[in-house]
């Protein structure tokens, strides 16, 4: 048995129709999933962004360790960022300790250029996070801005410019206006701009459309089959593994 340990998105950390059309795909004889709570908040009122995947790191990292059997990390969106970070990091100093198999990631905001869905061009909006540590499968829907940003999408400044972004507080809301001026002086924002991407960035009213009203970081996932055919690919490899360990 393989226990698939999935981080729900943003606001959702308890799943939502992406995660659950996910979940309720897999073989039942080969896996056992559950949540891992996590704060799940992108800033406003609430806690910033960076804090939650921070939060969201720890306690997922806590539950591979907990985890009675190899452990499958999956994850949506703020989840697959966080699953996909850690993945990552797995089989490197101190966690190659840790049985990992793979990860599954649904619109991952840091799915690197070239993995996932065939034919679907862009990356994630905060940049590309390459794993190479164990077998990864990305979902892609076209044209959602969180996975599938072209490079040249001023868009990207919004993940760079936000991570800290909180009201909670005086000092929390201090703390954002020192994260950006961090951001800039460490030239850590990225370089989106030049008069060869003048074309995508007339472009950013359409792809801030596609995620505020299209559905393509939402309904998309679900109704062009992507959350089933990522739990297929993830069941045939489970699959494969199973049958070579009874030889």
């Amino acid at each position: 048995m393989i226990d698939v340990l999935i981080m729900g998105g943003t606001w959702n950390p308890a799943g939502d129709p992406v995660t659950e059309a996910f979940a309720q795909r897999l073989d039942p004889e080969l896996f056992n999933y559950r949540y891992v709570p996590y704060p799940a908040t992108y800033g406003g009122r609430g806690m910033s962004y960076a804090y939650s995947v921070g939060e969201g790191r720890r306690a997922l990292l806590d539950a591979i360790y907990r985890a009675p059997n190899p452990v499958l990390l999956a994850g949506y969106s703020q989840g697959a960022g966080i699953a996909g970070d850690v993945a990552a990091s797995i089989k490197r100093e101190p966690f190659s300790d840790l049985e990992v198999i793979g990860a599954a990631l649904i619109a991952d905001p840091l799915r690197p250029s070239g993995w996932g869905t065939v034919g679907i061009n862009g990356c994630g909006i905060a940049g590309q996070r390459p794993i190479s540590t164990m077998p990864v499968w990305w979902a892609v829907a076209d044209r959602d801005p969180i996975t599938a940003l072209p490079e040249g999408s001023p868009l990207r400044s919004v993940a760079d410019f936000t991570a800290y972004w909180s009201m909670n507080s005086v000092e929390s809301f201090a703390q954002w206006g020192q994260s950006i001026v961090d951001t800039a002086v460490r030239q850590r924002y990225q370089q989106w701009w030049s008069p060869g991407n003048w074309r995508e960035a007339a472009e950013v009213i359409g792809q801030a459309n596609a995620y505020l009203f299209e559905g393509r970081h939402t309904a998309a996932y679900i109704a062009e089959g992507h959350c089933e055919w990522l739990a297929d690919q993830v069941n045939g490899y489970a699959r494969i593994r199973a049958s070579q360990k009874s030889r």
